[in-house]
């Protein structure tokens, strides 16, 4: 208010002297004191509002449930599986020898290796836990 009150006083009363040494002295110190005046009106108005103290949330007392099971989906795979060699019985007919002599039919003994079949298998679906 006290502002106001000088800034009319300044410029609605004149000096009765024209011309004389001290009359810029006077616009140059109400301008001066204006300058001054709203600086620190301006500084009030734009400084940093205060700082506010942030607290982290408190640790919950029970820990927390866990992850609910993830799904994984029925899919087909391969699976290789090893096929045990078996022996078996073969009946030989009778036949002649590059001799010429007869040999009678019997049974011989065969045997067939080992190996691996690769066959596609289903796999049902099922939950995991991560």
């Amino acid at each position: 208010m006290s502002l106001i009150i000088a800034f009319i006083f300044l410029f609605t009363l004149n000096s009765a002297e024209a011309g004389s040494k001290q009359r810029y002295m006077w616009y140059g110190a109400g301008i001066g004191l204006g300058a001054a005046a709203l600086g620190l009106m301006a500084h009030r108005l734009y400084t940093q509002p205060p700082q506010v103290a942030y607290y982290p949330p408190p640790e919950p007392r029970y820990p927390p449930p866990p992850p609910p099971p993830e799904y994984v989906p029925g899919h087909c795979e391969i699976t290789r599986e090893w096929v045990p060699g078996a022996w078996e019985k073969v009946w030989v007919p009778g036949c002649h020898d590059r001799w010429g002599n007869w040999v009678a039919g019997h049974y011989e003994e065969h045997q067939t290796p080992g190996h691996y079949v690769e066959r596609r298998v289903w796999v049902e679906g099922y939950y995991r836990n991560s």
